[in-house]
């Protein structure tokens, strides 16, 4: 990093901390922190320190000048900071975060996005215990990998609601998740008579995540109409490691995520 452009970086205010050992840009900011809780919680950071050392790497993150540049991924100052809430926080046990929906949906991303297992997990209890619109919830848990089995039966519930899908939602779902939707709701609306719309008694819950669940394995893998995917972030030279699907093994996520508060 040229001296010219560390002058023009901004601390940031609340994590750049005296005695941290881990030095990192995001945008116009600063941070210093302790590489402890990356080193023990990521893999990813784990690989990526380890082999900076052993070569003695520029970016290795030891000093400013020398600092870990985090521009390459698609994350704000102000979501890295509420990811580092989650090592800093000043109560056990208690996060009394400002903007629980918008914070604990960053943490997931970034924790998903560099293979932080624990931090994903409370991240996803904690949006769990939240009041979140249903499509909102869906296209989160989509983008960020949260496994199948707290998506299925957000999937259910949707194609069980009396009204369908209007076109902000569709894009919003994606093609794939989609054409799933509209395909149960006929399919759950067969198993009763006169095809009823809100659903009846008769067709519960159990029926409509197995409709969901065998629909999505029915779909084909992504083919070549598929657009391409995004290439993956490379940190200092280094591609970041694949994540492995949570889900029914291909991918759902959505083409344009939102992430408002909570209504």
């Amino acid at each position: 990093m040229m001296e010219g452009n560390l002058r023009q970086l901004k601390r940031s205010p609340s994590f750049f901390l005296s005695g941290g050992d881990l030095h990192l840009v995001v945008n116009e900011y600063r941070f210093r922190v302790h590489s402890y809780f990356f080193i023990r919680e990521s893999q990813h950071f784990k690989q990526r320190l380890a082999i900076s050392d052993a070569f003695d790497l520029h970016g290795n993150g030891s000093s400013m000048s020398s600092a870990i540049v985090l521009d390459d991924y698609d994350i704000t100052p102000e979501e890295f900071e509420s990811f580092l809430k989650v090592f800093y926080n000043p109560k056990y046990y208690f996060y009394d975060l400002e903007r629980p929906y918008e914070e604990w949906a960053s943490i997931l991303k970034l924790s998903n996005l560099w293979d932080f297992p624990n931090v994903k997990e409370l991240a996803i209890k904690e949006l769990q215990k939240l009041d979140i619109p249903l499509v909102d919830r869906i296209v989160l848990y989509q983008d960020h990998d949260v496994d199948s089995k707290l998506r299925v039966p957000l999937y259910a519930e949707l194609a069980s609601r009396e009204a369908t899908l209007d076109h902000d939602e569709s894009t919003r779902l994606g093609f794939r998740t989609t054409i799933v939707i509209f395909q149960a709701r006929e399919r759950l609306r067969s198993l009763a008579s006169g095809g009823k719309s809100p659903l009846p008694d008769e067709v519960g819950p159990d029926a409509a995540k197995e409709v969901i669940t065998s629909l999505f394995k029915a779909l084909p893998p992504l083919g070549e109409a598929t657009p391409p995917a995004t290439p993956r972030p490379r940190l200092n030279g280094l591609d970041s490691p694949r994540r492995p699907s949570s889900g029914f093994g291909f991918n759902t996520h959505s083409r344009n995520p939102s992430v408002s508060g909570s209504k």
